[in-house]
């Protein structure tokens, strides 16, 4: 039994007719005749009735039951002659937190696309403790967070770091160097960037006193600053984005927040095919990093003490 018999069968059933099926598939009609005699011949049984004279085909009560089979025999066959095609699919997953997939990592997504568009590119935005998960668990081969948490499968290594600022309207009354005690908590429109910047928060401003608001992306800040004295603490990246067409604006503190430190998550284990694509895609990041005016390259010394 061969594809080119079925596909004949099944042509012949479509186009009612021994004489159009043949048209269709640019053979004579003697050649789709001995396709279906053969294939009968495999089978064992008649599938076709013939008649002398007979313009349209009428199929056997086997021929009726085979139409179906005949059907997922083609689509098994298709299928097989595609796994070449997937096995040679690159694909990359990558997650990470709101911040880096909405704003610092967009360009570097765009530009890796466009030089690789043969991997099949996946972005993910979790938190934190999610994307450890789903890196351990190697449903994502990337995994970028701003928290270092020790997982024995997991390879932890920090990539770059960014400094906070004060985002504010243009119309506020603030200014560079601001002092954190002359900023109120009933103003602030508060997100939570990590375990550093929240330590720094709370020696500044009691837990216990209300913010104005509370949201847990950077993008939502853009939304709730429109009124001048309301502030918010977010990095260079974010602010870049969030400012470029809208009244806002950014001073530094007097007392400034610990920068910020992304860690790139890798699994341990990955598999040869996909730590080939890992590594294309990490140079593809240094050279980011390297370029980028809103972020600074890591370096052992900007965690020493």
């Amino acid at each position: 039994m061969t594809y080119e018999q079925i596909e004949t069968f099944l042509t012949v059933i479509t186009y009612g007719n021994i004489s159009a099926a043949a048209k269709k598939l640019f053979v004579s009609q003697s050649t789709v005749s001995s396709r279906i005699q053969l294939l009968e011949e495999e089978l064992g049984t008649q599938l076709l009735v013939r008649s002398r004279g007979q313009r349209t085909i009428e199929l056997t009560n086997a021929g009726s039951a085979f139409v179906s089979l005949a059907g997922q025999w083609s689509s098994l066959w298709k299928e097989t002659r595609q796994l070449k095609t997937i096995a040679d699919i690159r694909s990359l997953t990558i997650a990470g937190v709101d911040a880096l997939n909405n704003f610092t990592f967009v360009p570097l997504f765009n530009s890796y696309i466009d030089r690789h568009p043969e991997t099949k590119l996946t972005v993910r935005t979790h938190h934190s403790d999610e994307i450890h998960d789903l890196v351990e668990r190697r449903t994502a081969d990337i995994g970028f967070v701003f928290s270092q948490v020790r997982y024995p499968d997991i390879i932890s290594k920090p990539v770059y770091r960014e400094l906070m600022y004060l985002l504010c309207h243009k119309n506020s009354p603030y200014h560079n160097e601001m002092p954190c005690e002359e900023l109120c908590p009933e103003d602030e429109v508060y997100i939570k960037w990590g375990t550093d910047t929240q330590e720094w928060h709370d020696r500044h401003w009691s837990p216990e006193r209300p913010h104005l608001l509370t949201v847990n992306t950077g993008s939502m800040l853009q939304h709730y600053l429109h009124t001048p004295g309301r502030w918010a603490v977010a990095p260079m990246s974010v602010i870049h984005a969030v400012s470029r067409d809208s009244d806002l604006t950014y001073y530094t503190f007097q007392d400034p927040p610990e920068p910020r430190i992304c860690y790139m998550l890798t699994s341990r284990y990955p598999n040869a095919r996909q730590n080939t694509v890992i590594r294309e895609f990490e140079n593809a990041l240094k050279a980011f990093v390297e370029s980028s005016s809103d972020i600074c390259t890591f370096e052992e010394w900007m965690v020493q003490e």
